[in-house]
């Protein structure tokens, strides 16, 4: 009996996962039913995506712009519209995992949307250290996602000093009078030795 109530988080996050995937299958089916829906993302989806984004990125962080100022609840709604559509149940699944994750392991038994910043904060980083490795997987996936639109954003790229350029792998021109030829110098090995 000991066992039991030792791994009870665990079976209760199998159990919790389970209700969450039949509840992705119902959305699918559904939404296919309706037809194709304006947004990917659910009014509750886009709430976890926002209390996501802004535990990730504050506002008063070291980049002045707040992940919902980043326009991250847009950028992850198309990047779900864009997901083959076999994969956006799991998309949004890996959003309610979130959402229901403080239920389960805590700091506060309540959705995360529900909870303050700190502790929104804390739920993250305890993800993110997890000794359960769906729950360090359903971190890095959701960072990954937000971290790409963060930093697709123009001002953050201009707050980090990043150069948006359309072609990056194209030769550029050096400013350099016409009829004066590239002076090219042999590589070097090591300091004083030359190829």
């Amino acid at each position: 009996m000991s066992d039991v109530v030792a791994h009870l988080p665990v079976i209760f996050l199998v159990v919790a996962l389970a209700a969450l995937a039949l509840a992705a299958v119902g959305l699918a089916r559904r939404a296919r039913a309706s037809g194709a829906p304006a947004r990917a993302l659910s009014v509750k989806e886009r709430a976890i995506v926002a209390a996501c984004a802004d535990a990730l990125f504050p506002a008063g962080g070291p980049i002045p712009v707040s992940g919902t100022e980043a326009g991250l609840v847009e950028y992850v709604d198309h990047y779900v519209a864009r997901t083959p559509r076999p994969l956006r149940p799991y998309l949004r699944l890996l959003l309610h995992v979130v959402e229901l994750s403080p239920c389960i392991f805590g700091p506060r038994r309540a959705r995360f949307t529900r909870l303050p910043q700190p502790d929104r904060i804390a739920v993250l980083a305890s993800m993110a250290q997890s000794c359960i490795y769906l729950r360090r997987v359903t971190f890095l996936s959701l960072r990954t996602m937000l971290s790409m639109g963060y930093l697709a954003n123009e001002k953050v790229a201009r707050a980090i000093g990043v150069a948006c350029c359309a072609t990056p792998f194209e030769r550029r021109a050096a400013a350099r009078p016409a009829g004066e030829g590239v002076a090219v110098s042999a590589p070097s090995l090591a300091p004083g030795v030359t190829a």
